[in-house]
C-alpha cells in the first residue's frame, strides 16, 4: 500500500511539475499574442495564426489595443483590408482588424458592443458586407439578441492560452515559425499576410487554386435558398444594430461590398441571380440610407462590380512564375486590391477616376451589373474556359 502511495505521489508530482513547465513556455512564447511579455527575434517575437476560430483571440488583442478604427468582416477582409494601409493611418492611430474568417456580421458586431463595454470607442468602422450569407440565411425574426457570455469567453480563452495542449503545441509552431517565411501567422493589429498561401501558390500554382475555389463557390451559389425577406435575415439586423451603435457613440461608418472576381460574378450570372443580387444591394442601399437620414454618418460603396481589376487573368496551369496582382483566388483578395478600396471609401469625395468601385445608393443599386459581367464574358474566352471547369463541362486543357 504504501508503494502504491509513492508511486501515485511521483505521478501527481510529475504531473504538476509537467504542467507547470507547459504553463511557463506558452506563458514566454505568447503564440496567441494575448500576454504581455518579451518579444525576443528569433524566439517568440512573430505570433502564428492559430488553427481555431480566431473571434475571440482577435477580441482578446483589441481589448487590449484599444482601437480607434475597426475593420470588421469574414476572411476576405481578414486578409484584404490591412490596418497599416495609409489611407487608414491617415486616420487613425490604432486601427485593428476584427475581421473573422467563416464570421457573419452578427458575431462582429457583438465584439464591438464588448469593446464599448469595455469602454473602448472606436471613431471609425470599415465594414465589410457578403452576398453569400444571404445564400443560405437561417430564418429571421428582425430581432438583435445581445450576447450575455463575453468575459465569460475571454476567461476561458486566456485560460486556454496557458493550459492547453493546443497551446503548447502552438508554442512550438511559434518557435519554428520565426524562421519560416511561409509561417500562417497574425500580426498584432489583426491581419493575416496570408504567407502561407504564398507558398501554396509557389508549389501548385495560382489556376490551381483559383479553379478550386471557383467549383466550391458554384456549389454554394447553386445550392442557395434565397430568402423571401432578406431585412429579417440575420445580417441585416446585425448591420440595422452596428449602424445604431455608430449612431449613438458618433461614429463613421464606410460599409462595402467585397470585390469578387470575374469567378465569382460569372457564376452568379450564369445561374441569372441578376435580380437576387440587385435585390440584396438595394437592401444594403436602403438600410444604409435609412441610418444616414437619421443622422448617421455612413456610406455605402460597390465594389463587386464587373472591370479590369475584377477580370485579372488567372495564371496557366503549369506557370509557377507569374504572381497574381489582385487575388489570391477568386474568393479573396490581395491587401493591394484592398488598399484601392480604402483609397476609395477614406478618402475626400472625389469622382471616380477608373471603373474600381462606386456609390451604392437606392438610385445606383439596380444597375445592370449582370449585363456587363457577360459583355466581359463574351470577350474573355479564358475566363469562360475557367467558368466551365467550375460547373463541370469538358475543359480543354492549357
Amino acid at each position: 500500500m504504501a508503494q502504491r502511495t509513492r508511486f501515485a505521489r511521483i505521478w501527481l508530482l510529475t504531473l504538476l511539475l509537467a504542467m507547470a513547465l507547459a504553463m511557463a513556455l506558452n506563458r514566454f512564447m505568447d503564440p496567441w499574442g494575448l500576454h504581455d511579455g518579451p518579444r525576443i527575434d528569433g524566439l517568440n517575437a512573430l505570433k502564428i495564426r492559430p488553427e481555431r476560430p480566431l473571434g475571440e483571440l482577435k477580441l482578446s488583442r483589441a481589448l487590449r489595443a484599444s482601437p480607434d478604427a475597426l475593420i470588421l468582416g469574414n476572411s476576405r477582409a481578414d486578409i484584404g483590408l490591412d490596418p497599416a494601409d495609409p489611407a487608414l493611418r491617415a486616420l487613425a492611430a490604432r486601427p485593428f482588424n476584427m475581421a473573422e474568417p467563416g464570421a457573419a456580421l452578427t458575431s462582429q458586431v457583438r465584439y464591438l458592443e464588448t469593446l464599448l463595454e469595455a469602454g473602448h470607442r472606436p471613431r471609425l468602422l470599415v465594414v465589410g458586407v457578403e452576398l453569400f450569407d444571404a445564400l443560405n440565411p437561417p430564418d429571421g425574426d428582425r430581432e438583435w439578441y445581445p450576447r450575455t457570455d463575453a468575459w465569460q469567453r475571454q476567461r476561458t480563452v486566456m485560460a486556454q492560452s496557458l493550459i492547453t495542449l493546443a497551446a503548447t503545441a502552438d508554442s512550438v509552431r511559434t518557435l519554428y515559425a520565426q524562421h519560416d517565411r511561409f509561417a500562417a501567422t497574425m500580426r498584432d493589429d489583426g491581419f493575416n499576410p496570408l504567407y502561407d498561401y504564398g507558398a501554396m501558390a509557389a508549389r501548385d500554382g495560382y489556376q490551381a487554386l483559383f479553379r478550386q475555389r471557383a467549383a466550391d463557390n458554384v456549389k454554394r451559389i447553386r445550392a442557395r435558398h434565397w430568402p423571401q425577406d432578406l431585412h429579417a435575415t440575420a445580417d441585416f439586423v446585425a448591420l440595422r444594430r452596428l449602424l445604431d451603435i455608430a449612431g449613438e457613440h458618433r461614429m463613421r461608418v464606410e460599409v462595402m461590398s467585397y470585390p469578387y472576381h470575374m469567378h465569382i460574378l460569372g457564376a452568379l450570372a450564369r445561374e441569372h441571380m441578376d435580380r437576387e443580387v440587385s435585390t440584396w444591394k438595394q437592401a444594403v442601399a436602403d438600410t444604409v440610407a435609412a441610418a444616414a437620414a437619421r443622422g448617421v454618418q455612413v456610406r455605402a460603396w460597390d465594389f463587386s462590380l464587373p472591370g479590369a481589376d475584377s477580370a485579372e487573368a488567372v495564371p496557366a496551369r503549369d506557370d509557377r512564375r507569374t504572381v497574381t496582382r489582385g487575388y489570391w483566388e477568386g474568393g479573396h483578395f490581395k491587401a493591394a486590391l484592398g488598399a484601392r478600396m480604402l483609397a476609395r471609401a477614406l478618402a475626400p469625395e472625389a469622382p471616380p477616376d477608373d471603373d474600381f468601385g462606386r456609390r451604392l445608393t437606392p438610385a445606383t443599386a439596380a444597375a445592370d451589373w449582370a449585363g456587363e459581367t457577360r459583355r466581359v464574358l463574351a470577350a474573355r474566352p479564358d475566363l469562360q474556359r475557367d467558368l466551365d471547369a467550375a460547373f463541370g463541362a469538358p475543359v480543354a486543357t492549357e
